[in-house]
């Protein structure tokens, strides 16, 4: 069975982050996963980790990857909304591997409004395989 906590799913988001620069795969209830198709992935929900790409190797990728599944299955346990589906978020910036817990909502404008309310740079659009930046009130003030 391939759960959040496979090697499946960890070589899945490996390959897919040093291949593709980024992976999401999406949980319900904490065990089985699905890469999205739809839909917009928010994160903040947990502390970033990033990792510089020279050092994280696949034993490394595949200890912080445990952790952030851990994360998923707990915020699941937690929630009492049905329905709501987390993700392990990797992705590379500036030659590091940056792991994340994102939130799957269904519009541009959910994800917008959370990205302002966790105070996040930028949600992505998984129809369009984009990050979309978002603008903040004081990124026009001058200092």
């Amino acid at each position: 069975m391939n759960t959040m906590f496979s090697t499946h799913a960890v070589r899945l988001a490996y390959g897919r982050t040093l291949m593709d620069g980024g992976s999401s795969l999406l949980t319900s209830d904490g065990y089985d996963f699905e890469v999205p198709y739809k839909g917009f992935m928010v994160g903040g929900l947990s502390g970033e980790t990033k990792i510089p790409l020279d050092i994280c190797d696949a034993n490394t990728f595949h200890t912080i990857w445990h952790k952030y599944a851990t994360e998923v299955r707990k915020l699941i346990k937690e929630s009492r909304l049905s329905g709501v589906s987390y993700a392990v978020g990797t992705w590379i910036d500036n030659d590091c591997i940056v792991f994340d817990v994102s939130e799957k909502v269904a519009t541009s404008r959910s994800a917008y409004a959370l990205c302002v309310e966790r105070n996040e740079d930028a949600y992505y659009d998984v129809d369009e395989r984009k990050s979309v930046f978002i603008e903040k009130e004081n990124d026009n003030a001058e200092a």
